[in-house]
């Protein structure tokens, strides 16, 4: 076997190396699932439906309405927020991430900034990036590392997947004001495995391996180890700067492949503990390992071209979940959580090359450093705590009690060969966060129910801030307190139909991406004020099932969000460098819609349509100087504003031989063009980007009901061009094949 080697600033890499790493540990991970798989298992006291009379009860308390329950997505569905719950079961055969997962639902846009391992902004109803908090089974993301986002992890660690549109549950202590998404695990008891492994265009590998054993005591352990790796060597357009004059001819565009964007990523999850038992329903240690190398093959914008420049990091986590129902009395729950994160990064930037996109290189005159010269490591140290408390006092009345506290260090420090560093650089860099809400809920007969809530926000920053004249930068410390409000509602009525109102007075606080930058191409901006917003939200949703076999499925929803001290990502250009940060923009006002129309025939077809449309408009009147504002009024830029999303999918059960199903998926992506920059400034304000179709297909075979699956997939199949942020393109047609093997120990009481 010829390993291939690439030599980096004395760094030798050996991407190949995985590829034949992560099968043997799949074969590894084989012996010790198998020998356990003989254990018994008990359903997970975490499993609970409603009653007859609408109670909730876990399912070891059932005997015959086990059959009448309703699913956890559909009881997801009919809660007071505007939510929309994807059942994750039935994509766990794709080669898709959890990003791309969410992709088909209305208001939701995934923004790249190109192949696997890119930036990913998460958008929904027009709020983009840090507006929207994500979670994992209800614990916070933030601050979890570049190795285990949303785009890199695969879709099969999630059972289901929560998407909340504006008001948020106080039980996430979140400080949101765009909404949140919570990942769902699967903690039921079971033995399983479950083995994957895809490859595809661009020389992508991504491989998974996810295990665990529930023992009849109660001993519970589980590993989950996965890998994506890829060259990102696909096509773009794009002006090519002659290196003998510097020049570059804008009207010369040619077709370009990617040269220096190889990505991988490895994590590993191990966790051990004990469930059901009597002093803790859920009781769990868990350890998160990961590395990542991501070479950049480009700047913020695309004729910014590198041809040496990367990072590498690697994050470990050890977190402790505790939960216990009927605490002390009945209908008192407790859930407590609390994990660090230890973040370390290495930025690399020596070269003394100038580079083009055709891959040509000229020595750039001693000048070390393409972007600016850097060999330096930082640390980011993360903590987190939280502490939810829900009691039910009877049928109708319910009280929850949330805190979520979250720290952040950083320090910086160069390598030996490295003085490039400032004293920005050295300065500390903290920041201190606590969100406590509480909640009451009444619910009348599951007619209707609703929520009203309150929350407290707290953060303490310190760090490098300019000086007003902008010439130097000082230690500044920085404070915020203020509280919120809001309540949520829904009514049931004519058997077929839900409506929800909810309305938020919501802040969220800078995160410390944003205080702090990335100590590269992202630059800090101390001083940040918090956003505050007034979000409104109302839904109407219909569904009915018609002659047994007939589903349909209908909903539309309107929101309106008058934002203050709106923070916003923009890009700089200081000394011809390019580099983004963020800024407070003044007033917002958002509005907008989103509908859906699905229909489906049993198990047989699926087909749906959603199309989202978000009205984001700048509502400063006066600048901080004191003058009229010329955007007062005008679009904000470089975010989509009107986007379809359209799918179907068909069945062929016991196809060719009995337990084997055969699954077609088609699914069309359209995306309005949209302002650059703003439209009212002049010629600048005329460049947009343009409106984009993409097709994607899929196919796939499960044989002995799920045991055995090899699914073929298409993504983009017309090759279209495709962008995002700032005209970064993303990668044309690609094909994937994936395999993927799962057993699961079922037992009398699983």
């Amino acid at each position: 076997m010829i390993i291939k080697q690439k030599v980096f600033s004395n760094y030798i890499i050996f991407p190949d190396c995985r590829q034949v790493i992560f099968p043997i540990l799949t074969v590894l991970m084989f012996f010790p699932v198998g020998v356990f798989a003989r254990q018994d298992c008990r359903a997970d006291v975490y499993d609970t439906v409603k009653n007859e009379n609408g109670n909730q009860v876990s399912v070891n308390e059932l005997s015959e309405v086990v059959v009448e329950a309703k699913s956890p997505v559909q009881r997801v569905k009919e809660s007071a927020y505007n939510v929309v719950a994807i059942d994750a079961k039935a994509l766990q055969n794709t080669t898709l991430d959890l990003a791309h997962a969410m992709e088909k639902v209305s208001g939701v846009k995934i923004r790249e900034s190109g192949g696997l391992g890119s930036n990913v902004q998460f958008s929904l109803n027009g709020f983009t990036g840090k507006h929207v908090k994500f979670f994992i089974d209800g614990i916070p993301m933030e601050g979890m590392g570049s190795s285990f986002q949303i785009n890199n992890i695969p879709v099969h660690l999630a059972e289901r997947i929560e998407i909340y549109k504006g008001v948020v549950p106080v039980g996430f202590g979140s400080d949101a004001i765009g909404g949140a998404v919570n990942i769902v695990t699967n903690q039921r008891r079971r033995t399983y495995v479950d083995v994957s492994y895809s490859y595809g265009s661009f020389n992508t590998h991504r491989t998974s391996v996810n295990a665990g054993i529930t023992t009849k005591n109660g001993l519970l352990f589980e590993v989950i180890a996965y890998q994506n790796y890829s060259d990102n060597s696909f096509h773009i357009y794009n002006a090519v700067k002659d290196l003998d004059n510097g020049q570059i001819d804008v009207s010369k565009i040619e077709r370009i492949k990617r040269f220096h964007d190889t990505y991988h990523n490895e994590t590993l999850i191990a966790k051990a503990g004990f469930v059901n038992k009597k002093f803790a329903d859920r009781l769990i240690f868990s350890m998160n390992i990961g590395a990542i190398y991501k070479e950049l093959q480009n700047g913020v914008r695309q004729d910014i071209v590198y041809g040496q420049k990367y990072n590498r990091g690697m994050f470990l986590m050890p977190s402790l979940q505790y939960a216990k129902r009927n605490l002390f009395t009945k209908g008192l729950d407790l859930t407590l959580t609390a994990n660090y994160n230890r973040n370390i990064s290495h930025n690399l930037d020596t070269s003394a090359y100038e580079y083009n996109w055709r891959g040509e290189s000229r020595y750039n005159n001693g000048k070390l450093g393409e972007q600016n010269y850097q060999d330096s490591k930082y640390n980011n140290n993360n903590w987190n705590t939280t502490f939810n408390a829900a009691y039910r006092i009877n049928d109708y009345h319910s009280l929850l009690l949330n805190n979520v506290f979250t720290a952040f260090d950083r320090n910086t420090r160069a390598t030996a060969f490295d003085a490039s560093l400032v004293a920005t650089d050295t300065m500390p860099k903290m920041s201190r966060k606590n969100v406590t809400g509480v909640s009451y809920r009444f619910n009348y007969r599951n007619i209707f129910n609703i929520s009203v809530f309150g929350k407290h926000y707290f953060q303490y920053s310190k760090g490098p801030k300019a000086s007003e004249d902008g010439r130097s930068y000082l230690l500044a410390e920085e404070s915020f307190s203020a509280t919120g409000y809001g309540v949520a509602g829904t009514y049931f009525f004519l058997k077929s139909f839900q409506t929800k109102l909810s309305y938020e007075k919501a802040y969220r606080l800078p995160t410390d991406s944003e205080l702090f930058g990335d100590e590269d191409l992202e630059n800090g901006s101390g001083g940040l004020k918090a956003e505050n917003s007034d979000n409104y939200n109302i839904n109407l949703s219909f569904g009915k099932t018609i002659a047994k076999r007939h589903f349909i499925f209908a909903d539309v929803g309107f929101i309106l969000r008058n934002t203050k001290d709106y923070i916003r990502r923009v890009t700089e250009a200081v000394s011809g460098k390019y580099s983004a940060t963020h800024i407070n923009h003044g007033y917002v006002r958002n509005t907008g819609f989103n509908g859906e129309l699905r229909y489906s025939y049993g198990n047989i077809v699926s087909v749906g349509t959603n199309v989202t449309y978000q009205n984001i408009r700048d509502n400063t009147k006066q600048t901080m100087a004191s003058s009229a504002s010329t955007t007062y009024g005008a679009r904000i830029p470089n975010i989509p504003y009107l986007f379809v999303n359209g799918d179907i999918g068909l069945t062929w059960k016991d196809c060719i031989w009995k337990t084997n199903n055969l699954d077609f998926g088609y699914s069309v992506n359209y995306v309005h063009e949209f302002p650059l920059y703003y439209e009212v400034h002049g010629a600048s304000g005329k460049r947009v980007i343009p409106s984009q179709f993409s097709h994607d297909v899929g196919l796939t075979y499960t044989i002995s009901n799920g045991r055995y699956n090899v699914a073929f997939e298409c993504k983009n199949l017309t090759n279209a061009k495709l962008y995002d942020n700032f005209s970064l393109q993303k990668p044309g047609r690609a094909f994937y094949i994936k395999v993927r093997y799962f057993f699961m120990k079922k037992n009398k009481n699983s």
